[in-house]
């Protein structure tokens, strides 16, 4: 049943997003949302660490209007690249009328939910793939939400869709940051759900592992099948999930629309290549981290911890947005800071 196989000054806000390894440290400075990523060569500019960081772009939030956004979604049909993105994402301006998790259904069996902004600046993102046999639940989010009810919600529908009674949960945390593991603990006993650990020994273990972060395990859902990659770099029991049935790459805190914090450079650049060497022959439809710190203008990103997130940046990123990451920190003699219009390389 198992699986086959600027920089000191801002520190202090990095707290468990930085290149902390601890699976208890309180959260990350990142956040999330969505709607249709532009693709293409992209304009940097570049800062090496080390000169004064005074050079660092300041970040305008004073862009205003948000439009209304699609909470539900329909479900689609299984082909690759043909799920359906929502146009907004909650975005922390209208609290009121907020939920504090938005779900969205991609496809019949894909959700993608939200952590509303209003219950945390990091408004992280998590994934739930379901198979036939098991479903996959990537990411528990900052705390403070039902996370679990709405998950088990969530399963109980799509198993009285599918004339189904009961199927196995497993859940996974993209990496070992706060944010993205505070729900952990709801989970833990629950029936037909298995918790594997975000550390480099569980995963290792669980999925086989060997040796880490080279080797690359599967998880077979039933009829659906998820890669398993180690990406260290960010942090180091990262990892990301390529739904080849979709033609998703799930890729955590590794690459979003927003600040790339890289804790262990050269770790990080041997798992951006992984990455891309693995997908090479892959037809990617899209590439979805975990926040969004990105506004819709290319190369400006929110100020650290804001809680509203008018006119973001769409959550899906390309497979050439990897491509440009890669090529990027290849051509870095030394770690630089360095502004993308679709992302922000941010080494600590």
């Amino acid at each position: 049943m198992g699986p086959r196989r600027t920089v000191a000054l801002l520190l202090g806000l990095l707290v468990g997003c930085s290149g902390s390894n601890d699976p208890s440290s309180a959260g990350s400075s990142e956040t999330g949302s969505s709607a249709t990523a532009a693709t293409g060569e992209s304009s940097s500019t570049t800062v090496e660490l080390g000169t004064d960081s005074t050079a660092l772009p300041s970040s305008d939030s004073s862009s205003s209007g948000s439009g209304t956004h699609d909470e539900t979604g329909t479900g689609g049909p299984h082909s690759r690249c043909e799920g359906e993105l929502p146009r907004w994402w909650q975005d922390g301006t209208v609290c009121a009328s907020e939920d504090p998790i938005q779900v969205h259904r991609y496809d019949d069996d894909t959700y993608i939910l939200r952590q509303s902004l209003c219950t945390s600046y990091e408004g992280p993102f998590m994934v739930l793939l379901f198979g036939d046999d098991r479903v996959v639940l990537e990411d528990t989010g900052h705390g403070g939400i039902p996370i679990a009810q709405t998950v088990y919600g969530i399963i109980d529908d799509w198993l009285a869709e599918n004339g189904k009674t009961s199927i196995e949960l497993v859940v996974l945390n993209s990496h070992a940051h706060g944010d993205h593991m505070q729900g952990n603990g709801s989970f833990m006993g629950q029936p037909d759900t298995t918790l594997v650990p975000p550390t480099v020994a569980e995963l290792s273990a669980y999925f086989q592992i060997d040796p880490w972060p080279h080797d690359i395990a599967q998880l077979d859902l039933g009829g659906r099948v998820i890669d398993i990659i180690p990406i260290p770099g960010h942090q180091q029991a990262h990892i990301a999930l390529w739904d080849e049935s979709r033609g998703l790459l799930l890729t955590g805190d590794t690459l979003y629309p927003g600040r790339l914090y890289i804790g262990a450079f050269e770790t990080y650049v041997q798992s951006i290549h992984r990455m891309v060497d693995h997908l090479a022959d892959q037809e990617v439809c899209w590439v979805l981290g975990t926040h969004i710190e990105m506004t819709s203008t290319p190369g400006v990103d929110y100020p650290f911890g804001v809680q509203q997130h008018p006119d973001e940046h769409p959550l899906e990123l390309s497979f050439e947005h990897l491509v440009e990451l890669r090529d990027a920190l290849d051509a870095m003699v030394t770690p630089q800071y360095q502004v993308h219009d679709h992302f922000i390389i941010y080494p600590l």
